[in-house]
């Protein structure tokens, strides 16, 4: 599937895709495994998609027990396997987190082993999610207000093409839970508007697969 894990639960091409941020541990003591209001059927969207036609849905299971992950009437069970969701609050903003499984460990895997974070509102039987400013968090990582690394690739060595040949930017906070708490409250941590949705949706939906570019017989 094409689905990334942030826009299926949001959930980077996977969440470790070419911009994102990790962060060492959970933020803070209050963690729990659900939060009610996720429990239902989904529809999942990313509010700058150009592809509105996009077919992305999430089942969540009563108490949280299971997180069913589909696109275009198909599930991928894998990401469900390799995917851990979990929800935290400090100083009053929801937080939902997420650590995915590596494949097999990769030579800088000590700064992959990490998790998202995404604050949210629900209201009016819609969930508003707002990820990480990673930008900003890059800018208060160099000036030492966060602690951790930060990289920044806009050429690869070799390239003779003008303007820049890559678009990366990868960052890591480090710290304890306490410490990843005072960073999630930090006034600029989270993007200013809302990055993705969830809006009720049906099993008929949901598991209807879409036929689109499907040659007549």
């Amino acid at each position: 599937m094409k689905t990334s894990i942030a826009i299926l639960v949001l959930l980077a091409a996977t969440l470790g895709g070419c911009t994102d941020t990790l962060f060492e541990s959970p933020p803070g003591e209050n963690v729990t495994s659900c939060d009610k209001h996720f429990v239902g059927n989904w529809r999942v969207l990313a509010t700058d998609s150009k592809n509105q036609d996009d077919e992305m849905f999430l089942i969540v299971e009563p108490q949280c027990k299971r997180w069913r992950f589909i696109e275009d009437g198909k599930e991928d069970e894998k990401l469900a396997k390799t995917t851990h969701i979990a929800f935290g609050n400090v100083g009053g903003k929801a937080l939902l987190t997420v650590k995915v499984d590596e494949d097999k460990p990769a030579s800088d895997s000590r700064w992959r082993n990490g998790y998202y974070f995404l604050s949210y509102v629900y209201a009016d039987k819609t969930i508003r999610l707002r990820a990480v400013d990673d930008k900003r968090i890059a800018h208060r990582i160099i000036d030492g207000s966060v602690l951790g690394r930060t990289e920044r690739v806009s050429r690869e060595p070799g390239d003779k093409r003008t303007g820049g040949s890559s678009n990366e930017l990868h960052n890591f906070v480090a710290g304890d839970p306490a410490e990843m708490a005072r960073v999630a409250q930090l006034d600029d941590v989270f993007a200013d508007a809302d990055t993705y949705l969830l809006k009720p949706a049906s099993k008929a939906e949901i598991f209807k697969a879409k036929k689109k570019n499907t040659p007549k017989p």
